[in-house]
């Protein structure tokens, strides 16, 4: 596959001035690259022993690079589903891929992939043209060549492959994203690029929707972590937990939480007695954030889940129940005056237990009963 697929590959590596005549910044993309490979390096504190090359696909040749770097975490995300089934959705988030981003790193042929196509749309999106739209590839390139520093060496295809589940899948996300955000934003500021261009993220500052939220803080929050362990310990700091990322977004979005903080066992425990135990899992601190971000905000959110000290919810017969555990009963009335306009809520001093579906009245009376202490 690598062969066929680079046997059509556009190297990039002799487009500097000796081909001025080609005005498309992506004409620069190697020397681009080789500019702001060392200030990478100088920001993470590491060096490559064999520095990425950038190379220009076309969209069906990209498409099938990406596809086969998310093969491994579509086949173990959708099992159940029929392998063609499965096939066809891998392609289409490839597909995607290709027109919503200015450059990837690609984990199996180790390169930076650039499609002329995806590029020029992003461009137009972002109403960014001449020396802006170049300034733009640097700071893609930058980020890209974050990502491909840690994969030499924190090799992360083997981090994404061993992550225990999707919590842990997205966790790894977030740290290996907010070290591109960080150093890569180092590094670009250095090269000489404008501050808006190197403080853009993804879907910008309001996105529409929870999926556009899911992706803005995957970036968003892990930049934060990142940012926050580097003032705390240096980039050594910020090594470890790509080194050892954690298993639980409840670990990123606050990075004081990482890496001794435990949650809150109650939840789960809840869970448990009022007979849910075997359909329970851990509550995902993203994907609460993003589905509020998309209803309230990153402001209103951000306040909303601070003091989220553990969760646990569980689907059963077509009812999605929850429960919240809060570090004090300020929060805890916060989230059940929210929760009550949008499903039945119960809350039990710092614990708020909330149900939606065919059985959702009956299953917050089982849960707020199990979340009440005995007398």
């Amino acid at each position: 596959m690598k062969a066929v697929l680079l046997a059509a590959v556009s190297t990039l590596l002799a487009a500097g001035p000796a081909r001025a005549a080609d005005e498309h910044p992506l004409g620069r993309a190697q020397e681009l690259l080789g500019e702001v490979r060392p200030l990478v390096e100088k920001a993470c504190g590491a060096a490559f022993q064999s520095p990425p090359r950038v190379v220009a696909l076309s969209e069906p040749s990209a498409a099938a690079v990406f596809a086969e770097d998310m093969r491994p975490e579509f086949d173990r995300r959708y099992a159940n589903l029929p392998a063609s089934q499965r096939e066809n959705l891998l392609k289409l988030a490839a597909s995607t891929s290709v027109r919503s981003c200015l450059a990837r790193y690609s984990f199996g042929t180790r390169n930076i992939v650039v499609v002329r196509e995806g590029f020029d749309v992003q461009c137009a999106a972002l109403k960014v043209a001449g020396a802006r739209a170049t300034d733009l590839l640097r700071v893609s390139l930058a980020h890209e060549c974050v990502h491909a520093l840690d994969d030499a060496r924190f090799d992360l295809a083997k981090l994404y492959r061993g992550a225990a589940d999707d919590e842990a899948l997205r966790a790894v996300a977030m740290v290996a994203e907010g070290r591109a955000v960080h150093f890569g934003r180092i590094a670009a500021s250095e090269s000489g690029a404008p501050q808006d261009l190197v403080d853009l993220l993804p879907g910008g500052p309001s996105p529409k929707g929870e999926r556009e939220w899911h992706v803005n803080l995957t970036y968003r929050l892990g930049a934060r972590f990142i940012d926050e362990l580097a003032k705390r310990g240096g980039a050594s700091l910020a090594d470890k937990a790509m080194a050892s990322p954690p298993t639980a977004t409840w670990s990123v979005c606050v990075a004081s939480r990482w890496p001794d903080a435990k949650t809150d066992e109650r939840p789960a425990q809840v869970m448990t007695r009022a007979g849910l135990g075997d359909d329970a899992r851990p509550l995902s601190d993203l994907q609460l954030r993003e589905r509020y971000c998309a209803m309230k905000g990153l402001d209103a959110t951000e306040t909303l889940f601070a003091k989220l000290v553990g969760g646990s919810q569980a689907l059963v017969e077509g009812t999605n129940a929850a429960v919240l555990a809060f570090a004090d009963e300020e929060s805890a009335k916060r989230f059940e005056e929210l929760s009550k306009d949008e499903a039945p809520t119960r809350r039990v001093g710092t614990l708020v237990v909330r149900a939606i579906g065919t059985t959702q009245d009956e299953t917050v009376e089982k849960l707020a009963a199990a979340a009440t202490p005995p007398r």
